[in-house]
């Protein structure tokens, strides 16, 4: 707190406090009154004490935390009454009208960090398998979107104005906890529990409260509350709304410390982790034209070719035109020289297709396979079915129910499995079926890129087109095939 006084008065008052509060309190001298408000006004002190001849006046301010003006006021009327003089309490910074003791900038925070938890737990099980984009952007997004409606309802409902500032430090606040939540979720979905150590069960006690008593706190919580981020964006926003933003600039440093680290600890935990038949194959677009197959006599048939197939040269021989009929020599037919027809000795044999289908069960996935397999049982062909295994949560919060999830899956893999092989046998064509963590699109691509490995020749893409409407939120497997394969891709309506 700060003083304005005589030296030998100021010596009596440090004295008093130490047998108050032995250590309690760190006096600042300040040469007159208007220098110890704005001493309060930057966050300087809590208070002031101004000794002027027999009175004594206290200068609080409430909007910083009621529990410091509460403490400040009850410590000097004690000093005032054994020294005789009378205290008169001033609040140079009081609450507003609709903030009740100036408690709303503590609970704007406390009301989004269980969304933020939650957050930052979701996108690590929503966004498991999804792409690495994703996983990062996902709590930064929900960040944003939650410290815009927070300013807003902290606005209409206690008319604490400063939108704007108070939607980022909010936002940044969010992004802070969900961000080193979602790394951690990704590492191993029981360690959130860690995060709810920190933020929770000593993020609230060493924030204070609404009443802002960090500085009461017991002796091993007190160096918490500036680093946590609770305690922070707390400060932050009494800053922003009460003090011109005096005093905000440390904690939005510890909340972008927080933030960053939490960031760069999700991307890299996501390129980590990442499954390497999970990870999409290269995204550039290729154009690979259809070829016209010759079956003789001039005549084409479309083939399914994703690469030019090497033509060999075939020997052929000279056939004399037909003997002149009883019309005169050549006929009418072949007017002039005596023409020849060129006819092959023997046709090339088709090379064997190279079929790399996605399927999964559904109404449009077994017309897929179903016209894949009568295809391959009509010309040589290499057939891949892919299963995509992807689960939108593949454990809960505390881990414990992973066990039996995975036998779900385990099960519905199994049935998968059992509808291929039924569809294969109808028709007698032998494959590969394959279950392939992932996204479909991705799934699928990466069942694609082995199968091209295999030097069996470029793969096509078979897949069945859905005219379910998630499709159209969700996003379409063909249409994102279609968009980023570099092999060749057939939809089957």
């Amino acid at each position: 707190m700060g003083i304005v006084a005589p030296a030998t008065v100021t010596g009596q008052v440090e004295d008093a406090l130490d047998a108050s509060v032995q250590g309690g309190f760190d006096l600042r001298v300040y040469p007159s009154e208007a220098r110890a408000r704005a001493g309060i006004a930057h966050r300087e002190v809590d208070g002031a004490l101004i000794a002027s001849g027999t009175q004594l006046r206290l200068l609080v301010a409430q909007a910083g935390g009621t529990g410091p003006a509460q403490a400040l006021t009850k410590v000097f009327d004690a000093i005032a009454a054994k020294s005789g003089r009378p205290l008169t309490v001033t609040d140079v910074t009081p609450p507003l009208a609709d903030d009740s003791e100036a408690l709303s900038p503590f609970f704007i925070i406390l009301g989004v960090l269980i969304p933020s938890l939650a957050a930052g737990s979701a996108s690590a099980l929503v966004f498991r398998r999804a792409r690495p984009a994703w996983c990062v952007a996902a709590p930064a997004v929900v960040a944003v979107a939650i410290g815009l409606v927070a300013a807003g309802i902290a606005d209409g409902v206690s008319g604490l104005g400063h939108y704007a500032a108070i939607a980022a430090i909010v936002a940044l606040f969010s992004l802070a906890v969900a961000a080193p939540m979602a790394a951690l979720g990704r590492i191993w979905p029981p360690l959130v529990s860690l995060a709810l150590l920190v933020f929770l069960v000593f993020g609230i006690p060493a924030s204070g409260g609404p009443a802002n008593l960090a500085s009461f706190g017991p002796a091993f919580l007190r160096p918490l509350h500036p680093a946590l981020p609770l305690g922070a964006a707390a400060d932050a926003v009494r800053g922003a709304i009460y003090f011109d933003g005096f005093g905000t600039a440390g904690p939005v440093w510890v909340l972008a410390v927080w933030a960053v680290a939490g960031v760069i600890a999700l991307a890299l935990v996501v390129a980590l982790r990442r499954p390497a038949s999970a990870r999409p194959v290269s995204l550039a677009r290729t154009s690979t034209p259809v070829l016209a197959e010759t079956v003789g006599n001039g005549q084409f048939r479309a083939g399914l070719h994703a690469a030019p197939v090497p033509v060999r040269t075939v020997p052929a021989r000279t056939v004399p035109a037909p003997a002149p009929g009883p019309g005169g020599a050549g006929g009418a037919a072949f007017p002039g020289p005596d023409p020849a027809r060129i006819i092959p000795e023997e046709t090339a044999p088709a090379p064997p297709l190279s079929l790399v289908v996605g399927f999964d069960n559904s109404e449009a996935a077994r017309r897929a396979l179903g016209w894949t397999v009568r295809l391959a049982a009509a010309r040589p062909a290499v057939l891949r079915i892919v299963y995509a295994d992807h689960v939108v949560v593949d454990s809960d919060l505390s881990g414990f129910a992973y066990d039996e999830m995975a036998t779900a899956r385990d099960q519905e893999a199994a049935g998968v499995a059992g509808a291929a092989a039924q569809i294969a046998a109808e028709a007698g064509v032998p494959y590969t079926f394959e279950r392939r963590p992932g996204a479909p699109a991705e799934a699928i691509l990466s069942g694609a890129s082995a199968q091209a490995g295999t030097g069996d020749g470029t793969p096509v893409i078979v897949v069945g087109r859905s005219g379910h409407a998630a499709r159209h939120v969700l996003g379409s497997a063909p249409v994102r095939l279609l968009h980023h394969s570099p092999y060749p891709v057939l939809a089957i309506p």
